[in-house]
């Protein structure tokens, strides 16, 4: 059995962003909770109800104690592979860590678009972008012939 997934963290020596690599991971934990939480509820990247599923489906899952809803969750394998990939300065990447589970999630999302940011998720990304803008945030030039960040001390 595979080990568990650990999300790339990368920095770069010299970047203008705003944020630090981490700040850029927590952003893409929060789109990824707000985006699960869409699916969960079983509703749209527009924001509306999934369309019902099929009959003969939604007996299925009520037998097994599941809630007859287009809510991706019969074995939570798709949901549960669903996390932030890589992270730098410069970007985030959120998706699906399981081929199988990748897979899934295309075909899920053929009959249904519920994959994507919807306006609300896009609300919930604005929010966590000023949140980080707010925190204190110390530009840091490194070169290989200055001594390393250790050796400074904050003046915030």
């Amino acid at each position: 059995m595979p080990g568990a997934f650990t999300t790339k963290i990368t920095h770069v020596q010299f970047t203008l962003s705003p944020f630090t690599s981490e700040q850029m991971a927590q952003i893409g934990s929060i789109m990824v909770d707000t985006i699960t939480d869409r699916i969960r509820r079983a509703y749209t990247v527009e924001d509306q109800p999934a369309k019902p599923i099929v009959d003969r489906y939604a007996k299925r899952k009520i037998r097994y104690g599941r809630n007859p809803i287009r809510d991706w969750s019969w074995s939570g394998q798709t949901l549960g592979s669903f996390k932030v990939k890589r992270a730098s300065e410069n970007q985030v990447t959120i998706g699906f860590v399981n081929p199988t589970a990748d897979l899934k999630a295309h075909v899920n999302n053929l009959r249904e678009k519920q994959f994507g940011v919807s306006p609300k998720d896009e609300e919930a990304l604005h929010a966590a972008v000023g949140a980080s803008l707010r925190t204190q945030r110390i530009v840091l030039v490194e070169h290989e012939s200055w001594p390393k960040p250790e050796s400074f001390q904050s003046v915030a």
